[in-house]
């Protein structure tokens, strides 16, 4: 499992983030809609998905990464995590169930990526391909 986590867990990240960020931009007129959430709201989710996403893809294929940069992106699943909880109580009334489902889900999903590079950050900079 920890070979394994060494060797993804960062890709797995960058794409879901990147992925979900690109997702958001080209569809954010239906995901306003569907989710029955401010445009601004969207595009702010998707800007920083995409951020994230293209920083820990970065980091994913550099050969010598800093221990500093790891936690880094722990960290900052944490702090999205933390964000997502504060977007769920903000707009619980006001979003439709699937933006609540997902925003959730998201807020778990990166809690638990988070957890684990926090945990395997010393494996994640030895292992630098």
């Amino acid at each position: 499992m920890k070979a394994f986590l060494g060797k993804y867990i960062l890709h797995i990240d960058g794409v879901a983030g990147t992925s979900v960020g690109l997702l958001l931009l080209l569809f954010q007129d239906i995901a306003s809609d569907f989710y029955q959430l401010p445009k601004g709201l969207i595009l702010f989710l998707a800007g920083a998905n995409v951020c994230y996403g293209i920083y820990a893809l970065r980091l994913a294929f550099i050969r010598n990464r800093s221990l500093n940069e790891v936690a880094a992106l722990a960290i900052a699943n944490f702090l999205w995590a933390i964000t997502c909880v504060g977007i769920l109580l903000t707009y619980y009334e006001q979003a439709s169930m699937f933006a609540l489902l997902f925003i959730g889900a998201e807020c778990i999903f990166v809690a638990i990526l988070g957890l684990c590079e926090w945990c395997y950050r010393f494996l994640l900079v030895a292992s630098g391909d």
